[in-house]
């Protein structure tokens, strides 16, 4: 009697693996996007909490900002690389840049007493 496999169960191992890939495949995808987004949101979270200490370091020099409804000021991203508030070395996810190489800004708008904060990359 010999042993082995007959072409029939081959095919049906074959067509069981097929199937599981194509289930799989699409999870996997679409994990991988979530949390790509996920990384850049928080990579913009960590700016934009970077600028607003940056603000609240130097309240004298934002005052006009903090108390004037509708104003605008824009704080560039070297800005908070060179006094320390985010390290030159963060990368945004969906580009792979560096912090450095897409000198960025946010931008800070006062709403009704709310500070908003906007970052724009460039």
């Amino acid at each position: 009697m010999k042993k082995g496999f007959t072409l029939i169960e081959l095919l049906a191992i074959l067509t069981l693996l097929g199937v599981i890939v194509l289930v799989s495949v699409p999870s996997i995808i679409s994990t991988n996007k979530t949390s790509q987004d996920n990384n850049y949101k928080q990579y913009i979270a960590n700016i934009q909490n970077a600028t607003e200490i940056y603000i609240e370091t130097h309240a004298d020099k934002y005052e006009t900002l903090k108390k004037n409804n509708g104003t605008k000021e824009t704080i560039t991203t070297k800005t908070l690389i060179s006094g320390g508030y985010i390290q030159s070395s963060l990368k945004n996810p969906k580009t792979n840049k560096t912090i450095n190489e897409e000198a960025g800004s946010v931008t800070v708008t006062n709403q009704n007493g709310t500070l908003i904060y906007e970052y724009n990359a460039s």
